[in-house]
């Protein structure tokens, strides 16, 4: 019997690979429309939850980047079936901020850099919940600030498409006028990059829904992650007791397609900051737009936070950890780089956020001599030398897997210093 379900399911694989693009931009409509046809093809075969690991598995193992449509759709897949499961009525809200977003919030025919990101983001939600009806969702877009009025045209495209019911529109600027408890300790919106606005969304969804079955997800603007896959997130929250659970491009299941060339400097990044924060574990992949919160861990995370900027994620992370260990899951995703108009792309604000983690490590962590020395190293630096230090990484670190950095701490300042 498990010999026929095997040839079957090489079988299934081979006529996969057969029909399958051998390239994806999330951006098109075609291709977005063509992997939810692979998706239901894939539903429609009645594979389980095993059946699909074993398809993504097979698939993995061929170490093929012209595969990467086909394991995008598995996800969806496998997202699709945990939210076919969901038992009680949960409300979900997905919250993300916009700073410059006025050319990739439009459609291709009226910008080159047109995603239709918002109308996109909906329709995946549509999709995925379109069966569910114990999933009550809604999206809200944060303004963060945006000096060409993003977030004015956001609301002007929810009117437009009479989607006043499944999305609305927040100004970090008026949070901060009217002193709301996230936005106090912001004198401006320039005092936000990003972090400011999100947690001000996450803030403002616990205001408008106090039930205990709430989960609020928080994504990236752009469409690189597909928030059909938002059931994996949802899976070890409703049936694990995770308060947090986290999309991850560094994982084995993991599926990434990234154009740019800063995998170095990140790698060092993360060896740095790992120096400082033991409490986060095996957690690599921090800074992916991709998380979800049970709402009753948000109000105690939210509360005097030292960052709003591009480390936040950081600090949520850390501050749920120390509430509860272990209360954490990592989930491997798919995520495909859009980047043409990035408003983050040139900015690598690499040792902004790591003078941020040594006041993080300085608040919620005790001293000890080897985190002392790596703090007090990266306080010293300024832009000049820690670009000196870019340009001359170790390769003991280089040459590493980030998941290694955990345990892997030969590198001391001193080396830095001198290589």
């Amino acid at each position: 019997m498990k010999e026929v379900e095997n040839h079957k399911l090489e079988k299934t694989v081979a006529d996969i690979i057969k029909i399958s693009p051998k390239t994806i931009d999330l951006t098109n409509a075609d291709h977005a429309n063509q992997v939810i046809e692979l998706v239901n093809k894939l539903l429609d075969e009645n594979l389980n939850l095993d059946q699909l690991e074993s398809l993504e598995n097979q698939i993995i193992a061929k170490n093929d980047t012209s595969l990467i449509f086909i394991l995008l759709a598995i996800k969806l897949a496998k997202s699709k079936l945990f939210v076919r499961n969901i038992q009680k009525p949960i409300k979900l809200t997905v919250v993300f901020a916009v700073y410059k977003e006025h050319n990739r919030i439009k459609n291709r025919a009226d910008h080159p850099h047109g995603e239709d990101f918002l109308l996109k983001k909906i329709d995946q939600l549509k999709w995925l919940f379109n069966e569910q009806p114990t999933v009550d969702w809604e999206l809200i877009v944060v303004d963060d600030g945006c000096p060409e009025n993003s977030g004015q045209i956001a609301k002007r495209i929810i009117k437009e498409h009479n989607l006043e019911g499944q999305a609305r529109v927040l100004f970090l600027s008026e949070a901060i006028e009217n002193e709301y408890p996230p936005a106090q300790k912001l004198s401006g919106t320039y005092d936000s990059q990003k972090g400011g606005s999100i947690i001000y969304g996450m803030w403002d969804a616990i205001q408008k829904h106090s039930t205990n079955d709430h989960i609020i997800v928080y994504t990236d603007a752009d469409l690189s992650t597909h928030l059909g896959q938002i059931g994996l997130l949802l899976d070890p929250i409703l049936q694990h007791n995770k308060d947090v659970a986290i999309g991850s491009r560094r994982e084995p299941n993991s599926v990434v397609i990234k154009r740019s060339t800063r995998n170095n400097r990140g790698k060092l990044f993360i060896y740095l900051w790992k120096r400082l924060l033991p409490n986060l574990g095996d957690i690599i992949d921090t800074q992916c737009g991709f998380k979800a919160f049970h709402a009753e861990i948000i109000l105690p995370i939210i509360v005097d936070l030292i960052e709003t900027k591009f480390a936040f994620d950081i600090e949520l992370l850390l501050k749920a950890s120390l509430i509860r260990s272990g209360s954490i899951s990592k989930v491997p995703i798919a995520w495909i780089d859009s980047e043409e108009a990035s408003t983050t792309t040139d900015l690598q604000p690499y040792l902004s956020m790591l003078k941020s983690i040594v006041k993080m490590y300085q608040e919620y962590i005790p001293a000890n001599e080897k985190s002392e020395s790596f703090a007090a190293f990266i306080e010293s630096l300024d832009e000049d030398s820690f670009n000196k230090i870019l340009d001359h990484i170790p390769e003991e670190i280089t040459g590493r897997e980030p998941s290694e950095f955990t345990q892997y701490d030969a590198i001391s300042v001193a080396d830095l210093i001198q290589n």
